[in-house]
């Protein structure tokens, strides 16, 4: 009766030896494929990467040798030194006018002129000085020199800035003065009292102005230091004033050779000062009204400096440019 009982019994053990390797096989193949699986996907990753730089490289070398870009890409860094120098305002002023930071307006000259040099101006004889007494149509001569007259708008011009004369104060951005240097301007101490007053007029001007200057005598002599258009800085006033000593009184007064340059500016003048102690001009108003440039409303303020022979052409000069007109009597006391 017991044998039946231990073959049920081996039989029974073989199923669940059988059971056992078989769970065992699963378990190993199972993990097996996992372990594939994971070979796989990282081999997949290694080669994804390796692609993924060579690509890179050869774009790299490609636009390397293009020498183009990636879009969106970003350019190298190249750091740049900058240094800031400070200047007060005063140098600020001396420093040379540049071409670029506003419209250029100086011009060359082509004229053939003359310029006479001399040491210094010629000044008053020590037991003498000079009077000066004026006569306006409209205004009083200011004796503080040019920047005491008023500078406002509405006295001929165009607007903008200002500049008085012997009296004569006009409003405007460019102003061409027009001085008689003739051989009779040294007479009364005329030369040196007229080269202060132009002194002190320039150096009243604002700095945006510009100004041009033509002494005449039998030709026509600019500053040496003049080419066109002058701005009216103060390094470059301050240069033009010692210009002035290389000025020397000579010859005849033929003014209209100063007119016909003065009129070939560019841009044209806005205000023009003539001084003149001549006792004939050489011209008459129809000549020189011809010779202004059609639709140019340039004002033309005339002074009769010292003698008062050309004063009717002079306020004819003035009435018929919206201009004005004064007489400076120039002589000496004891």
């Amino acid at each position: 009766m017991q044998q039946p009982s231990n073959a049920t019994n081996q039989g029974k053990s073989q199923i669940r030896t059988s059971q056992k390797n078989f769970i065992s096989d699963v378990v190993k193949y199972t993990t097996e494929e996992r372990s594939r699986w994971k070979r796989t996907i990282l081999n997949l990753i290694y080669v994804g990467v390796a692609v993924s730089i060579l690509i890179h490289l050869i774009m790299g070398f490609l636009l390397q040798i293009s020498g183009g870009s990636l879009v969106g890409g970003t350019s190298p860094v190249v750091s740049t030194k900058i240094e800031f120098a400070i200047l007060d305002e005063e140098q600020l002023q001396d420093m040379p006018e540049g071409k670029v930071a506003e419209p250029v307006e100086e011009v060359q000259t082509e004229a053939a002129f003359e310029v006479e040099v001399a040491t210094t101006a010629l000044l008053a004889s020590p037991d003498s000085r000079p009077i000066l007494e004026s006569t306006s149509q409209s205004q009083a001569r200011s004796l503080s020199g040019g920047g005491s007259s008023g500078l406002g708008s509405g006295v001929g011009g165009s607007g903008g800035g200002g500049a008085s004369f012997f009296g004569i104060a006009s409003s405007g951005n460019r102003f061409c003065y027009i001085v008689d240097i003739s051989g009779s301007m040294n007479n009364s101490n005329r030369l040196a009292l007229a080269l202060e007053e132009l002194s002190a007029s320039l150096k009243s001007l604002p700095d945006f102005a510009r100004f041009n200057i033509l002494f005449y005598h039998s030709l026509v002599v600019e500053p040496p230091s003049q080419r066109g258009w002058n701005r009216a800085r103060r390094s470059v006033v301050r240069q033009m004033v010692r210009d002035f000593q290389a000025i020397n009184p000579a010859g005849g007064t033929h003014p209209i050779l100063a007119f016909e340059m003065a009129f070939m500016l560019d841009p044209l003048p806005e205000v023009i000062y003539f001084l003149t102690d001549g006792d004939s001009l050489g011209f008459k108003l129809d000549r020189l009204i011809q010779m202004i440039p059609s639709k140019s409303p340039i004002v033309i303020n005339t002074i009769a400096f010292g003698n008062n022979s050309t004063q009717q052409l002079l306020r004819d000069i003035a009435n018929a440019t919206r201009g004005k007109y004064t007489f400076v009597k120039t002589g000496t006391t004891p």
